[in-house]
C-alpha cells in the first residue's frame, strides 16, 4: 500500500523550470503481483530534455536517484561530434582511465578538455608542457600528464619552471601574466598524499582519478571553461590554506 509520503518524481535536464518537473506517483499503471513483485509502468513526455533524473522517496526519505539518458541527444555539440566517431566514448574512457601508454593518456586528457569546452593544444617542441589550454575568456593553463606516480615530482618541477617562463613572457608583451599549472595523474587521490601536498605547495593543481571520472560523467552537458578554471583556482587556494594551517 502506497503512503502519501511515498513519492516518485522526475526532473528533466536541461532544467526548464516547473514544466520539466513532474510528480508521477499517481500516474503509474500497476500490474498484478508476480514472484513477489508488482510491476508498474508510467509514460511521461519531456520533449526538451536529453536526460532525466528519477527520484524515489519512501516515508519522506530519498532512497533512490537514477539518471536516464537519451543517447541521441545532448546539449554539448562537442560531445555529439566526438561520440559520433567513438561510440559511448569507449576509446576515450580507455585512454583516460585504463591504457598504460603515456602518449595515449595525454591524447585522452586533451580530448576530455576539448569536450569540457576548453581549447587544448599539443606543442610540437620538446621543451614545452604536454598541453597548453585556453578558455573563451582568455585564461591560460599549462598541463602535464602522467600515468606514473614516480614522475609526479619531476612533472611538478617542470610546471613551476614553465609557468614562470610563460608568465614572464606574457608580462613582457603586455598581456595578463597569470597561467594556471595543472598536473593530471590517473592514480586515486588517497594514494598520493605526499605528492598532493607537494603540488599544492608549488601552486600546482593536481587532478586525479576522481576528477577524471567526474569530468567524463559531465561531458554531455556544456560548461563554462572560465568558471571551471575559477573553481580550480579556488580549490587550489583552499588546499594551500590547509597546508598552512
Amino acid at each position: 500500500t502506497r503512503r502519501s509520503s511515498d513519492l516518485l518524481s522526475v526532473r528533466g535536464a536541461p532544467d526548464v523550470g516547473l514544466l520539466g518537473r513532474q510528480q508521477i506517483s499517481g500516474d503509474i499503471t500497476w500490474s498484478k503481483p508476480r514472484h513477489g513483485r508488482r510491476p508498474g509502468i508510467v509514460h511521461i513526455a519531456l520533449p526538451e530534455a536529453d536526460s532525466a533524473l528519477a527520484m524515489l522517496m519512501i516515508g519522506g526519505a530519498t532512497v533512490r536517484r537514477q539518471w536516464f539518458v537519451d543517447p541521441a541527444k545532448a546539449g554539448n555539440k562537442r560531445f555529439l561530434a566526438v561520440q559520433h566517431f567513438d561510440a559511448d566514448l569507449r576509446m576515450l574512457r580507455d585512454a583516460v582511465l585504463t591504457s598504460p601508454h603515456s602518449d595515449r593518456f595525454e591524447r585522452g586528457v586533451s580530448t576530455l578538455l576539448f569536450l569540457s569546452g576548453f581549447s587544448p593544444s599539443d606543442p610540437l617542441q620538446t621543451d614545452a608542457p604536454d598541453l597548453i589550454v585556453t578558455t573563451p575568456g582568455g585564461k591560460i593553463a599549462i598541463v602535464e600528464c602522467t600515468v606514473r606516480t614516480a614522475d609526479i615530482s619531476t612533472k611538478v618541477g617542470k610546471l613551476v619552471d614553465r609557468r614562470g617562463s610563460l608568465s614572464k613572457y606574457l608580462t613582457s608583451v603586455g598581456q595578463p601574466a597569470e597561467a594556471i599549472a595543472v598536473l593530471v595523474c590517473r592514480m586515486p587521490l588517497d594514494q598520493l598524499p605526499a605528492q598532493a601536498a607537494d603540488a599544492a605547495r608549488n601552486n600546482v593543481l593536481l587532478l586525479t582519478n576522481e576528477d577524471l571520472v567526474a569530468a567524463l560523467e559531465r561531458v554531455r552537458f556544456p560548461r563554462d571553461p572560465d568558471d571551471v578554471l575559477a573553481s580550480a583556482s579556488t580549490r587550489l587556494a583552499s588546499q594551500q590554506g590547509l597546508l598552512r594551517a
